[in-house]
Order: C-alpha cells, then structure tokens, then sequence
C-alpha cells in the first residue's frame, strides 16, 4: 500500500556532498548519483574550473532526473554593499530545468547570519523559487565558532535572522572506538523543537565514511540507524557526507566514501542505495505529514526533552528500547514510525493500542517501520 501512495507524491530530499570531480562529470556518473536512490546533488569546486563545469553539471543532472545546488564563492563572499552583483552571477544558472539554489554557507558563526540574511532577500529576488541553502554547525562546535551563549541560541537566531526555506545541518555520531557521541539526540532534538515552532522542514547530514582518525566507516545498519533516526524525529530530507572521496584538506584526512577516490564504487555506494530504496518509499508519506513528537520504550535518549505518553489510538511503546515519531494528517493522527535504537541487534517493539490490542513488530538493527493508525 505505501509503494504506491509513495509512487504519487514528490520524491523525498536525498541529498550529497562532493559530487564527482570536474574530469569526471558526465552523464554516465551523474546516472551512478541517481542509481544510487539520490534527488539532488550539492555542488562543489566545480566553478574553479569555469562556468563551462558547472553548467555541464546542470545538464549532467537534469539528463538523470537530478537537481543540483550550485556552489559558487563569487555568491557567499558578496558583502552587504555588494548585492547589485548578484543578478549576473544567479542568472547565469537560474532558468535551468535541473537548477534547486545556491549554497550561501556551509556552518557559519553566528556573525554571518545578518550579512547571510541580507544576500537571502537579494537572491530571493533574482530567484523567487530558488532555494538559498545554508548548512549549520553541529552542538560539538566550539563555542567560538557559534558566536552564541548555546546551541539552541545558535538555531533560534538563525531561523529568526535568515528566514530559510529549509534548515539543514551536519552530525557526525560515530567514533572510532565504537560508541556514539553523547549529544546526537540532544542536537536532533533542539533541531526538531526549533524547526517544529517556525515550521521550517530540516535536513540532516549522514555520516557515510572515516575520517580523521577518529571517526568509524558506517556499515550498513548504521547508515540506516542514521536515517530513520532523523526521520522519526521528523527530517525532512536528508544528505551524505560525502559521495565522492575528499582529498585530504585543511589538517582533514578522509577515508573511502561511496566512490573511491579511483572512481570505482565502495561497499557503502550498495549499502546506501539499499537504504535510499526504503526512504524512496517512506519518506514521500512522512514528508506530507505534520510531525508531532516522540514514543518512546526504554529509557528516554539524553537531551530529549519531552516524550508522548501516547499517540491517536497508541498508548504506549513497549518491549526493546526503540523510538516512535508520531505523525498526523489534517490535525488527525495518522501513523507512527518505529526506529529500532540499537544498530547492531535485532528488537521487538510492542505497540499497545487503546482497545488492548498489542502488535509486535521484529525490528533489525537500525530498521524502522511506518504503522498507519485507524482514522
């Protein structure tokens, strides 16, 4: 029943940084990106090698049914005074079929957010229906580089200053010696409030790869665990950091991504696909949804705040520990969908329903699974 509802919505944000290299863009790679269950494609250094690249990447995109976010520094750079040069750099791209926005930051201070804001009305000028993308920091940014009192500060102001159409930033939870960093909840809850009171969707990063000697390659039922984390606490696109192996940059080292540095597709390009194949199937019908908050079994992650006793006809979450967005339609409840919180064993959710009806459900490491409820 959810293929086809799914099959009749708008496809679901899936998103990457570091697109294929300027020698390698082509129709052919850009076909890999859409093999691979991705939407949209973030641009990166494809303008230091002329305006020639970038609108190749364009056609290279819209050819596989992809929209792309141009990344040009001639854009972000532009200062308040500055703004009459934007027309000519945005126009040059804007009336393209495969063209989604521009990316303004990726994780500025909050000292950039009134100069952002100010390019943001220019460019909304230029572009109307474009998308002027912001990527923000995480909470384990130091407090120099927030440039405010707390991370919810941090979130607030840039909501209430730039005004995004939607907000997206990065969390990378998986360490080296195994275990997960302390505030990944915490940050996707305070992302989850924020969002929930502006009603602006959010858009999270997914760690896809090693790096720095101090973050894990995800295997698969991590990446998965990533995912449908961020969609039961109502995502709304998500995005891989990174598709194609990075070169080592500043003081940054990195490990094999979905495509090596050779070219050749990793193990983690299959396993993402597989987990994009189930948010191409999902991720339509929570993305119509109004996000409502959390069920939760076992003991309540650190740093959410607030947790729902219970749910339309759902009136408890049982059984292993796991977490349940709950999700409504028209102001009506309409579905719950079950996250498995452990990523490396299988678990047994018990939904308890308001007529004493119990259904268990099997959950594999990382998995979730969407639950209509009775109208």
């Amino acid at each position: 029943m959810y293929e086809s509802i799914a099959a009749s919505m708008q496809p679901f944000p899936i998103g990457l940084w570091v697109p294929p290299p300027a020698d390698e863009v082509s129709i052919a790679r850009y076909k890999e990106i859409r093999d691979a269950g991705f939407t949209f494609v973030i641009g990166f250094r494809e303008i230091e090698h002329g305006e020639e690249t970038v609108a190749k990447a364009l056609d290279c995109a819209q050819a596989n049914g992809l929209k792309y976010l141009v990344n040009d520094p001639r854009v972000k750079n532009l200062g308040v005074t500055e703004l009459s040069a934007m027309e000519p750099l945005i126009s040059r791209f804007s009336s393209h079929p495969a063209y989604l926005g521009h990316l303004f930051f990726d994780e500025p201070g909050a000292d950039q957010f009134e100069r952002l804001a100010a390019l943001a009305r220019s460019y909304e000028s230029c572009a109307p229906d474009g998308l002027a993308y912001v990527n923000l920091l995480p909470d384990y940014a130091s407090a120099q580089q927030l440039r405010t009192a707390t991370y919810a500060d941090h979130v607030e102001q840039f909501l209430l200053t730039f005004k995004p159409k939607a907000l997206s930033y990065d969390y990378y939870p998986l360490r080296m010696n195994g275990s997960v960093k302390a505030t990944y909840f915490s940050n996707l809850w305070t992302v989850r409030e924020a969002c929930h009171l502006h009603q602006v969707p959010f858009w999270v990063f997914i760690q896809a790869l090693s790096y720095n000697g101090t973050h894990r390659e995800p295997n698969e039922a991590e990446i998965r665990w990533q995912v449908n984390m961020s969609l039961a606490f109502g995502a709304k696109g998500i995005q891989y950091f990174t598709y194609w192996t990075p070169d080592a940059a500043n003081g940054e080292t990195f490990e094999k991504a979905l495509i090596g540095k050779d070219g050749a597709k990793t193990s983690t390009y299959w396993n993402v696909q597989r987990v994009n194949d189930e948010v191409a199937i999902v991720g339509p019908i929570l993305q119509s949804l109004q996000s409502e908050g959390l069920l939760v079994s076992g003991e309540t992650p650190a740093g959410v705040e607030r947790v729902m006793q219970s749910f339309g006809s759902v009136v408890s979450l049982e059984g292993d520990p796991a977490i349940a967005g709950c999700f409504s339609s028209d102001n009506h409840p309409h579905s719950i969908f079950v996250v498995n919180r452990d990523y490396s064993q299988p678990a047994d959710s018990v939904i308890v329903f308001d007529d004493n009806r119990q259904l268990t459900i099997r959950l594999e490491p990382g998995e979730g699974k969407l639950i209509p409820l009775s109208q």
